[in-house]
């Protein structure tokens, strides 16, 4: 069991950098994912890096290729366009039921709040982006659906955030850290009026900038 439980944790881990890598472009579309490769890199056994990608292609950022890999797939931008569009419109009604609900401990928000303030100020872009899936990730589990919970963070681990280091993705990074105090206290205060206009500006602010640089990758010659 002990043996099952740490491939376990180093599948999570393989996942989570691997995702950051792919979904910021750090991994451009068409990188090759060996798992003899990625297990010599890494330094560990090769279960926990095939579970890992074959979770990543389960999540549609990987694709398999007879006898060589997997390849990181290049998205559309109407693919892009229509994830943030339905993750909105989940997100956006489920947190003015939560806010119409009230919740009695937000102090793992508050947390998550301070970390996403802490990473802009220090340039950590992974940690920001970490940080910021785990803000959303409780606001979904505190509503209480978690079928819902599962839809959205999958839909929000296959866009692409191209342009999160670029000048705009900075500056929105910055512009973002009071809006995640201000989703907590529309929760304390039980603003629903407020809630759904919040959370839609909150998410569809990115659209622009992340479309922007997937068209100019899209763009460039071959």
């Amino acid at each position: 069991m002990q043996l099952v439980s740490a491939d376990a944790n180093l599948r999570e881990k393989v996942v989570h950098q691997l995702r950051i890598e792919i979904v910021s472009g750090e991994m451009p579309p068409g990188t090759v994912c060996s798992v003899p490769s990625l297990a010599r890199t890494l330094g560990i056994s090769t279960t926990p890096i095939r579970e890992a990608l074959l979770q990543l292609t389960s999540d549609g950022l990987l694709q398999p290729m007879r006898n060589r890999g997997f390849r990181v797939v290049d998205p559309s931008l109407d693919e892009l366009r229509g994830i943030f569009e339905v993750r909105t419109q989940l997100e956006a009604s489920a947190f003015r039921k939560l806010v119409r609900a009230g919740a009695d401990d937000l102090s793992e928000l508050q947390v998550l709040a301070d970390a996403i303030a802490q990473s802009v100020d220090t340039g950590d872009v992974p940690r920001y982006l970490a940080a910021d899936r785990a803000f959303h990730a409780e606001l979904l589990a505190l509503a209480g659906n978690e079928v819902l919970t599962d839809i959205v963070l999958r839909l929000r681990d296959r866009m692409r955030l191209y342009g999160i280091r670029s000048p705009h993705g900075l500056a929105r990074q910055k512009s973002s850290v009071p809006e995640h105090y201000r989703i907590i206290d529309v929760i304390k205060q039980g603003l629903e009026d407020e809630a759904e206009a919040l959370m839609t500006g909150h998410i569809m602010a990115w659209e622009p900038i992340f479309t922007e640089a997937i068209a100019l990758r899209s763009a460039r010659p071959a």
